[in-house]
């Protein structure tokens, strides 16, 4: 398989900051899913469910295609939680199901390193983690880059570990046996501790590791070898939903990366993927060959303007 996503699958009931609500939204790693659906059909989502997964995705997954050989069923139930959003864009989530469920069902629904390599071999270009920097796959990066030897790690860092002082180290050590890594505004601002977008550039070059580095709505970069690539964000005017759009770019520029696009390129591909998931509550309906090739033409404009308009930050 040429790209492989580990994560968890959700159900998503949302609380919007205005007080509107949306239940049943599918939710989890299966948007990272839907940043690389646009441009590669070739990936498999290795994640964990319970028995009633089909009733929840089994649609979804057969109207685009999508393989469930990755689903370990190891769960009494798939994993259902509360999204609660607030004004300043910061939101909380906790388990539908209580926190005895929580406790007990959260660690065995980890992504186990066994799950990968199962999948993993030489046609391999790319493996997306989104796991906590304690969590048990990462004990075996070794192993499972033995099994993928021609793979490149992404790894998109969860906001709880960002949040937990204690394991700062562990995050900066574990970016380093990365080849990519991504995280958002606010999150640079707690692990490198600056106070701005051009100070968090800086101090993402000054570490040496490729970041795709999210910025909200104003867009994206991707940092890489000592310079910052900027794209814009589009289609703001059709955002019904901004839910999972982190996950749709970093899964776009993890393809980019592994694919050695020029990563204005790269970051313009995330960004319009982005863009769709945005048009809806919920992950974006249907990928088709059509739906492709708009994008890979309009991504070549679109580079184009960009770095005739010299939009790098460096």
């Amino acid at each position: 398989m040429k790209y492989l996503v580990t994560g968890c699958t959700l159900l998503n009931d949302i609380n919007y900051a205005d007080g509107s609500k949306a239940e049943g939204i599918l939710g989890g790693t299966i948007y990272t899913v839907n940043g690389i659906k646009p441009y590669c059909d070739d990936v498999l989502f290795i994640t964990t469910a319970g028995p009633d997964f089909d009733g929840y995705f089994g649609e979804y997954y057969r109207r685009n295609k999508l393989s469930t050989e990755g689903v370990k069923f190891v769960l009494p139930r798939t994993q259902y939680n509360i999204l609660d959003y607030h004004a300043d864009g910061r939101w909380w989530e906790y388990s539908k199901y209580g926190r005895e469920f929580e406790k007990e069902w959260g660690p065995k629904a980890f992504i186990q390193a066994e799950y990968v390599r199962e999948f993993s071999d030489e046609q391999t270009r790319g493996i997306y983690f989104e796991s906590g920097v304690l969590e048990p796959v990462w004990k075996e990066l070794d192993n499972i880059r033995k099994a993928a030897p021609n793979a490149r790690v992404m790894w998109e860092i969860q906001t709880y570990d960002f949040d937990n002082p204690d394991v700062k180290k562990e995050i900066a050590a574990l970016i380093k046996k990365c080849d990519i890594y991504s995280l958002n505004l606010p999150e640079s601002f707690t692990f490198f501790g600056t106070t701005s977008e051009e100070e968090s550039i800086g101090a993402i070059i000054a570490f040496g590791k490729p970041c795709f580095f999210r910025v909200g709505i104003k867009g994206a970069y991707m940092i890489v070898d000592g310079k910052a690539w900027f794209a814009p964000s589009y289609n703001l005017d059709k955002n019904v939903d901004a839910t999972g759009c982190g996950n749709c770019s970093t899964g776009s520029a993890m393809v980019g990366f592994c694919e050695g696009l020029h990563p204005l390129k790269s970051v313009v591909l995330a960004n319009l993927a982005a863009s769709l998931n945005a048009m809806q509550v919920g992950p974006y309906p249907l990928f088709t060959d059509e739906l492709r090739a708009g994008l890979i033409e309009k991504a070549e404009v679109e580079t184009g303007r960009l770095l005739k308009e010299n939009k790098d930050v460096s």
